[in-house]
């Protein structure tokens, strides 16, 4: 067993092992290697990288499991450094890279303003002066990236996702700001007679229509342009609003909320899904989004059940039934 001191040490280290998994996701040496053991030499002339410093990175990689030497000098990527690549079925090259960007080093460095100031401003407005959406405007391949990040962790999840939740078999459902619509083609893949519509900005629904399209399910899932603080006129069956929620603070969600039941038929239901974070269960995984969600967004938190229950109720909505999915839970609210 490692000494306190030992263990500290080797958690404060997570700054560099998150650089490290980003840089090799950026320099192309993730997908360099492939699957393969490959020389070191080799891939750095490949790539035009300077061979000592690609050594250092990655013996540093390799002491942080993400790849391995083999006798003969080789490196490959090991089986936690796998998902660093674009081509694999279940990669979060994306999101490592989005989470090592100098921008969100930045927002963290503020984090202690936050401990003695308060949540508001954010960790990045406080770095920047503008929202993370607005640095995505200004910056739009860190937005694209990060738009990729989303898709990778909702393929990930999608399956789980569409099991858990009785989506209706003839019913319409909206999915808003739901991006180039994964979640909303695996919810229509299995319910091959429901109809569906993706709510987004013009340029994401610009990008769904050959996402869609290869799915075979452009005919079967309408685009329309709308915005969360906009108005929603949308009549369906179910409104799935899939990592929506965390980004705001309570009086955004209840104005968010409100916009979409002003739209509900009776009996319609909305669906919100998020991690769930109770106030005493420090998670490792939801605890630390929850962290991101303070650094990155106005007011941003993950919630219990219960806490967007009482968002739903303000926002005119009877709660429904809560389920659950790994770390997701699905909070159901009503429209009477």
């Amino acid at each position: 067993m490692l000494p306190a001191e030992g263990a500290l040490w080797d958690l404060v280290a997570g700054m560099q092992r998150t650089m490290l998994a980003g840089v090799l996701v950026t320099s192309g040496l993730a997908d360099a290697l492939g699957e393969r053991a490959r020389d070191p030499g080799v891939l750095a002339s490949e790539l035009e990288l300077e061979t000592g410093v690609t050594i250092r990175v990655l013996r540093a990689a390799a002491a942080s499991r993400l790849v391995r030497f083999d006798g003969e000098g080789r490196v490959r990527l090991s089986r936690i450094g796998a998902p660093l690549r674009t081509d694999h079925p279940r990669s979060i090259a994306s999101w490592a890279a989005y989470v090592a960007a100098p921008a969100n080093f930045r927002g963290y460095a503020e984090l202690e303003a936050q401990l003695r100031e308060g949540a508001e401003p954010s960790g990045h407005r406080r770095a920047f002066g503008n929202s993370t959406w607005e640095y995505f405007g200004e910056h739009p391949e860190e937005g694209a990236r990060f738009g990729r990040a989303m898709r990778e962790l909702t393929a990930i999840d999608v399956a789980a996702l569409t099991r858990r939740y009785p989506w209706p078999h003839r019913g319409v459902i909206c999915d808003v700001a739901g991006g180039i619509g994964t979640l909303l083609a695996a919810i229509m893949k299995r319910r091959p007679s429901a109809r569906g519509i993706l709510v987004d900005s013009p340029d994401v629904l610009a990008e769904a229509e050959s996402f869609l399209r290869s799915q075979g399910l452009a005919e079967r899932v309408e685009r329309r342009p709308g915005d969360l603080f906009g108005e929603l006129d949308v009549r369906a069956d179910v409104y799935v609003m899939k990592w929506i929620l965390h980004d705001w603070s309570d009086a955004a969600c209840r104005d968010i909320l409100a916009r979409v039941r002003a739209t509900m038929p009776a009996g319609a239901r909305v669906l919100t899904i998020d991690q769930h974070q109770e106030p005493d269960w420090p998670s490792p995984v939801t605890s630390m989004v929850d962290l991101h969600m303070l650094i990155d967004c106005e007011g941003g938190r993950e919630r219990s059940p219960g806490e967007v229950h009482e968002l739903m109720r303000d926002a005119g909505l009877h709660p429904g039934r809560v389920r659950h999915a790994g770390l997701h839970m699905l909070v159901e609210g009503v429209a009477s």
